[in-house]
């Protein structure tokens, strides 16, 4: 195969939008259409806004397509007409039939943000925070009929440290996944990989958060509190209450690892850094909130505006 490969790529988030521009501006590849989701109303003004894929798409010169869904014929027909080496998919929003997939010359391709089989889904690095995991990452895989079930072919590790939030691992996935796609792809095409099949008994299922999930309870033990906050910044947001209002908690450190410090929810120090509030094991550190219908701001600035008092208990 000469020249450079043709690639229909179909995303919509901003987790996709690195991989795009990795094609964009690589001679390597010549994206032919970009494929994603309608535009959607956004804003106080619910104007109708672009999706990020959009954007860079629109900029770049890149045909775009916006089926409602994915499998009207129309749009099949217009991406067998492309007949692209890849489709490469990353965070598009569907689930792709088999008439899609099975229209690239060498394959669709797929950027999933977890180390398959582990949290394959929808809410994959939230799901890695919140359960604790210390390592995960990203996999391109032939994409199949099953959910994230495909063949990978090639991954790359990323460390979850105390410091991650679900928007720094985000950010950092996303760049590692957009130089794995673009490396993948040509060495795919060479031989150089070989697929690899998922352990389906390894498998388990990020499923979608659900309100329930939200949240936080100060009696479980501090570096579960630190990871539900965490596991939820900055969207949807962890909720708790403190004086009769809601209150997002954006980060929380563990300040002590074991032992009783207080009544779990009590805030036990005021500081610069933030609210040290006792949990059922330990305390945390609070040190960034989102007031309900206001912006992030620091946990000291808070406490500064709602002349927040130690012995106050968030509930």
């Amino acid at each position: 195969m000469t020249g450079p490969l043709r690639v229909v790529f179909m995303g919509t988030p901003d987790f996709a939008v690195p991989t795009l521009k990795a094609l964009v501006g690589d001679s390597a590849f010549r994206v032919e259409a970009v494929v994603t989701q309608p535009d959607k109303p956004r804003g106080r003004g619910k104007k109708l806004s672009p999706s990020p894929v959009k954007a860079v798409a629109v900029d770049a010169g890149i045909p775009v397509l916006q089926p409602v869904k994915a499998l009207e014929t129309g749009n099949i027909e217009r991406l067998t007409d492309i007949a692209p080496d890849y489709i490469v998919v990353v965070a598009y929003g569907q689930i792709l039939p088999v008439s899609i997939l099975s229209i690239p010359k060498v394959a669709p391709v797929n950027l999933h943000a977890s180390l398959l089989p582990r949290w394959r889904g929808a809410a994959p690095i939230h799901r890695a925070i919140l359960a604790g995991d210390t390592m995960t990452g990203v996999c391109a895989m032939i994409m199949a009929e099953g959910l994230d079930t495909g063949d990978v072919l090639s991954r790359v590790e990323t460390l979850i440290s105390d410091d991650d939030t679900v928007e720094a691992l985000h950010d950092r996935l996303a760049t590692i996944g957009a130089e794995l796609i673009t490396r993948t792809l040509l060495e795919f095409r060479d031989g150089l990989v070989t697929p690899q099949k998922q352990d389906d008994a390894m498998a388990t299922y990020a499923r979608k958060l659900s309100v329930e999930e939200f949240a936080v309870d100060f009696r479980l033990p501090a570096q579960e509190v630190s990871r539900k906050i965490r596991g939820l910044s900055p969207y949807p947001g962890a909720v708790t209450h403190l004086n009769g209002e809601t209150l997002k908690p954006l980060f929380a450190r563990v300040t002590e690892k074991g032992g009783v410090f207080g009544e779990a929810g009590v805030v036990l120090a005021l500081s610069a850094e933030g609210i040290t509030v006792a949990c059922g094991e330990g305390a945390v550190v609070i040190t960034q909130v989102k007031p309900e219908n206001r912006s992030a701001m620091t946990a000291h600035a808070y406490t500064l505006g709602h002349k927040v008092k130690e012995g106050e208990r968030f509930v």
